[in-house]
């Protein structure tokens, strides 16, 4: 099993489903909907086995950690429940199904930034780990739906530089330590590599300072001459077909990120979902192409290549053409 593998896989064996998470692709929407479904079905059991447990006797190892459930959404500033009163397990459920469905607690609280991606999700939801499926042979029967969203590689590359690269700590709607210390690297490598603090021991330059999209580019293309360095990458620019192993779970549900208001509609109605909030993309930029294809114009033609290396069964194996992003009749690579 490759290692990163288990943490992008969702099975949901109720619904004979399974989902790769691909971050800059809606993962932030599709994996609320797969925690959504989860729950859903759980409170179906429930509420047909008239079941009502009590949240203060609920075990961790039972199908939902929820004492960390609710630890982990109170440090992002959500509560759901009042602990000073006796919470039943179904209730606090379905105010979490509200919370996955509508992004608030309620019909009449105020509308919340829910980041699911905030959430150790695998340590709460314990069926979501792809190693508690008891027969992988059933994950490639005809039957079962191997769902996966895809996106044009260059945009997607693109809108990661712009939302984890190119974003100010004091910009951001929570804080990313890590791109935060990503920037600064490649802004050190690539913009003050011979800096020196003076007497006065200034701030280094590269505190407040953005990082070009070339030099990200470079940094980025480090050490992937081997499939061992592609493994290596961080999951928002890795390809897609590496993050996924497409040729090896032959995904039957290939969504695109161009026309995800059709095909997201089609995942739910597999699902049985109706009212789902579909106002905005959750997490979305607002970044239109042209914002991307002016980053790729400013790059010289070789690294233009080595993208096109990189990214290659990303475009092939799902009809993308870099022309789209890349307007140059004299590439050749």
């Amino acid at each position: 099993m490759y290692p990163w593998l288990n943490a992008a896989l969702y099975p949901l064996q109720s619904q004979s489903l399974m989902y790769c998470a691909i971050p800059k692709i809606a993962s932030k929407t599709l994996v609320s909907l797969m925690m959504y479904v989860f729950v859903r079905d759980i409170i179906t059991h429930l509420d047909n086995n008239s079941t009502n447990i009590n949240i203060k006797r609920i075990r961790p190892e039972q199908l939902i950690d929820i004492p960390k459930l609710i630890n982990q959404l109170q440090k992002n500033g959500i509560t759901i429940t009042n602990t000073k009163e006796s919470t039943s397990f179904s209730s606090l459920l379905k105010t979490y199904l509200h919370l996955l469905r509508f992004e608030r607690v309620s019909s009449t609280s105020p509308s919340l930034y829910f980041n699911p991606w905030r959430l150790n999700i695998k340590d709460i939801f314990h069926s979501f780990d792809f190693k508690s499926i008891s027969n992988l042979s059933d994950i490639f029967s005809p039957s079962f739906t191997r769902a996966l969203f895809v996106r044009h590689p260059f945009e997607r590359l693109a809108s990661a530089y712009k939302e984890r690269i190119a974003t100010l700590a004091k910009d951001r709607i929570q804080p990313e330590t890590h791109y935060d210390n990503v920037r600064k690297v490649i802004c050190r490598r690539y913009t003050h590599p011979d800096w020196i603090p003076g007497p006065l021991k200034e701030e280094h330059p590269c505190e407040y300072s953005i990082p070009p999209f070339k030099h990200f580019v470079e940094f980025i293309l480090m050490n992937t001459g081997t499939y061992s360095g592609v493994t290596q990458m961080d999951g928002h620019w890795q390809p897609y077909t590496v993050v996924c192993q497409v040729c090896k779970f032959k995904y039957n549900f290939i969504g695109k990120y161009e026309t995800f208001d059709n095909d997201f509609n089609s995942l739910l109605k597999r699902l049985n979902v109706s009212e789902w909030n579909n106002e905005k993309r959750r997490g979305a930029s607002g970044h239109k192409t042209w914002d991307y294809q002016q980053l790729f114009s400013s790059l010289p033609d070789n690294l233009i290549c080595r993208l096109k290396r990189l990214y290659n069964d990303d475009l092939q194996l799902f009809n993308y053409r870099i022309e789209d992003y890349v307007n140059r009749t004299t590439l050749i690579c």
